[in-house]
């Protein structure tokens, strides 16, 4: 069965679609990027984030979707030249954030890019990531990706490997669902209907994630409710 993936989202290509071209176009042409909104309601810098980070002593982090990089150059400044900073998004996105961290005297910043096609996403980078070393590298992961379940579920086992013991893992906007996206909500961005049922679009994905895989785990302890996690031992 071919397939369609459209923001990291696997789409089964339906035998009747084969009788709808101009849907078929228009999920091929959002797919690659040209659809997608150009903007998206990002308020600023994740203050939690970066409040409680600067209670820890991390100094290998890693962000997970930077779109523009507001939240990048708060944690370049925690860090302020010390350890790592890396960031995963498609190529475009953290190259520019990479640039404009560097012009701010920021050289310890890695980007790790994602194209725009059809089967790839930050996940792929985790995956060469897990090739590259033998055992976990970060000391703190925040994903603000995606925001589903398809996508994101595996980015936290792949972060789970990833992540030292005594490390965190910070997942943004716990309540947020496509319903109440002001950029993807289907009133505002029809091809969102066709992409995903009722319930997905209503439900809050983040939050699916964090209570199903994350909470029962006996390995992470919640230190910030519904939002940060702190890894207790690896997996034995």
């Amino acid at each position: 069965m071919t397939a369609l993936t459209v923001a990291g989202l696997l789409l089964p290509r339906q035998p009747q679609m084969e009788n709808k071209p101009g849907l078929a176009n228009d999920l091929m042409a959002h797919a690659n990027g040209s659809s997608y909104p150009s903007t998206l309601a990002v308020s600023g810098p994740n203050k939690a984030t970066l409040q409680f980070l600067g209670t820890t002593e991390c100094r290998a982090i890693a962000e997970i979707g930077v779109y523009v990089g507001e939240t990048s150059e708060g944690l370049a400044r925690f860090l302020n030249g010390l350890g790592m900073l890396h960031l995963l998004d498609y190529e475009d996105q953290v190259l520019n954030v990479q640039r404009r961290l560097r012009k701010l005297g920021y050289d310890n910043v890695i980007a790790h890019g994602n194209s725009r096609k059809l089967l790839d996403s930050y996940n792929w980078s985790l995956m060469k990531l897990l090739q590259q070393h033998t055992g976990p590298i970060f000391d703190y992961v925040f994903i603000d990706g995606a925001h589903t379940w398809n996508v994101d579920g595996l980015t936290f086992f792949l972060v789970d490997r990833l992540l030292r013991p005594g490390g965190y893992v910070d997942f943004d906007d716990y309540s947020w669902s496509l319903a109440n996206s002001p950029s993807l909500r289907p009133c505002v961005f029809p091809l969102t209907a066709e992409l995903y049922t009722s319930e997905q679009i209503s439900v809050a994905q983040v939050a699916l994630i964090v209570d199903l895989l994350v909470k029962p785990n006996p390995r992470y302890q919640e230190v910030v409710p519904n939002k940060i996690y702190r890894k207790l031992r690896s997996d034995e």
